[in-house]
C-alpha cells in the first residue's frame, strides 16, 4: 500500500465517521430519529428518518469502498445532506449571544465536511489521481506479478 493511499483512507474514514455513527445510531434507535425529524419539522417524519439513515449509511459505503464515479456520488450525495441539515438544524442567524456563536461555529464546522466531500468527489472522478481507479488497477497488477 502506497502511503498516498493511506492517507486517502484515513481522510475517507475521518469523514464518514459523522454520518456512520448517526446512521447506525438512528437505526438502532428509529424511534429517537423519528423524533428528530419532527422536532425540526420534517413531515413525515418517519419518511424523513428512514431516508436519513439510507444516506448517512449509503453515502459512507460509496465513500469508502466504492471508485470512480460511485465514491464521487456518495460524496456528492452526503455534502448535499450536509449543506441541507446544516441549514435547517443550525440556524445561527436566528439568534443572539453565546448561541448564536456556537451554533455559528457549528454552521462552519459543517462547511469544512461538504469541502472534505467536495474533495473526494473531485479526486474520484479525476483518473490517475493521488488514490484514483488508475492507480489502484496499477497496484493490483504489481501485487499480482
Amino acid at each position: 500500500m502506497h502511503v498516498a493511499k493511506g492517507w486517502w483512507w484515513l481522510g475517507r474514514i475521518g469523514l464518514c465517521l459523522p454520518y456512520a455513527s448517526s446512521g447506525v445510531s438512528k437505526l438502532l434507535d428509529f424511534p429517537g430519529a423519528v423524533a428528530e425529524q419532527a422536532h425540526f419539522g420534517m413531515v413525515p417524519p418517519a419518511l424523513y428518518a428512514a431516508g436519513v439513515i439510507v444516506v448517512q449509511l449509503g453515502g459512507c459505503l460509496a465513500v469508502l469502498f466504492c471508485r470512480g464515479r460511485w465514491r464521487a456520488g456518495g460524496a456528492i450525495v452526503l455534502a448535499l445532506f450536509t449543506i441541507a441539515a446544516t441549514v435547517i438544524g443550525h440556524k445561527y442567524w436566528t439568534m443572539a449571544g453565546m448561541q448564536r456563536v456556537h451554533t455559528l461555529n457549528s454552521f462552519l464546522e459543517h462547511a469544512g465536511l461538504v469541502g472534505g466531500f467536495v474533495l473526494i468527489a473531485a479526486q474520484a472522478l479525476h483518473r490517475g489521481g493521488v488514490g484514483g481507479d488508475e492507480e489502484e488497477e496499477e497496484e493490483e497488477e504489481e501485487e499480482e506479478e
